[in-house]
């Protein structure tokens, strides 16, 4: 008779990604995980596979989850200016929580370990992707609606935000003060007028 699944998960990866997403995935041993999740070893291996799909799991769920509630108004048909200023907006304020101080998971992951691994390496490739593209399509609607300055270089401008989005986690992440991501983003901003 097969055992049951003596945990749920979801709980379980969201544990596990707020454990590589503090630890990042070289400083995170598989009895971290065993501990801080709550699951056996042969749960998490039956369940997860090894380590390293473990944390492929957890920047997918960390995509899914974290992200796509962060730029949901940005990635709305109609953003325009509005919902960029509210992206970062709203970055100022998570940066001044405790999970806003571990600085973005991708980011964080795309100094440790994208090259060292082409799956996460492409997972992250996909993150600016899609950061770049919500960008794109809220310039150009903010263009269009004659919100930002004519001659504004759409693609240019976007690469530029999801640049200066990367920026923000790092700062985030090494603990400066408000005062200097809420000037760096005015001053990023300043770009669109």
């Amino acid at each position: 008779m097969p055992r049951n699944k003596e945990f749920e998960p979801e709980e379980a990866l969201d544990k596990a990604m707020g454990v590589f997403w503090r630890k990042g995935y070289f400083d995170t041993s598989v009895d971290d995980l065993v501990q801080q999740v709550g699951v056996s070893r042969y749960g998490l291996y039956a369940t997860f596979g090894n380590k390293q799909e473990l944390f492929l799991a957890s920047l997918d769920r960390y995509r899914d989850t974290f992200v796509t509630q962060l730029i949901a108004d940005l990635e709305t048909p109609n953003a325009s200016l509005a919902e960029i200023q509210g992206f970062f907006g709203a970055f100022i304020e998570l940066s001044k929580t405790e999970r806003g101080k571990l600085g973005c998971f991708m980011c964080n992951t795309a100094t440790e370990l994208a090259l060292h691994d082409d799956r996460v390496a492409a997972k992250i490739d996909s993150h600016i992707q899609r950061l770049t593209r919500s960008f794109r399509k809220a310039l150009s609607n903010a263009q269009q609606g004659q919100e930002i300055k004519s001659d504004i270089e759409i693609d240019g401008c976007a690469k530029y935000l999801t640049g200066v989005t990367l920026g923000l986690c790092v700062y985030a992440r090494s603990q400066v003060d408000p005062e200097t991501i809420e000037s760096y983003v005015r001053v990023a901003l300043t770009t669109l007028s």
